[in-house]
């Protein structure tokens, strides 16, 4: 499985309006083979929103781009940003240092 991690950030006076766009019927669904696991929000001095996917290994690259489409909901939200990083397991980052 492939795993990617969402970081979006937001100001604490737009947290309405993100909601809105979270629940919004416009925005793009996500495909059956995209799970999203978990998301965390964290306070400080914006709202910052950490979303975790795992996407069969095999579609990762169209999982990626479905994440993708998805957070274009959040594009009239002023002052929201998001950055989508793939992650590797322990297992799989072990060997790229000579230790797998």
């Amino acid at each position: 499985m492939a795993f990617f991690m969402v970081t979006f950030t937001y100001p604490p006076s737009k947290a309405e309006e993100v909601g809105q766009a979270f629940v919004s019927k416009e925005a793009p669904e996500l495909p059956d083979f995209v799970n999203r696991i978990q998301i965390f929000v964290v306070l400080d001095k914006e709202l910052k929103a950490y979303s975790i996917y795992e996407v069969e290994d095999a579609k990762s690259h169209e999982g990626f781009v479905a994440i993708t489409k998805r957070f274009t909901g959040y594009f009239n939200v002023e002052g929201s940003r998001f950055k989508i990083e793939p992650l590797l397991t322990v297992d799989e980052a072990l060997p790229l240092i000579g230790l797998g």
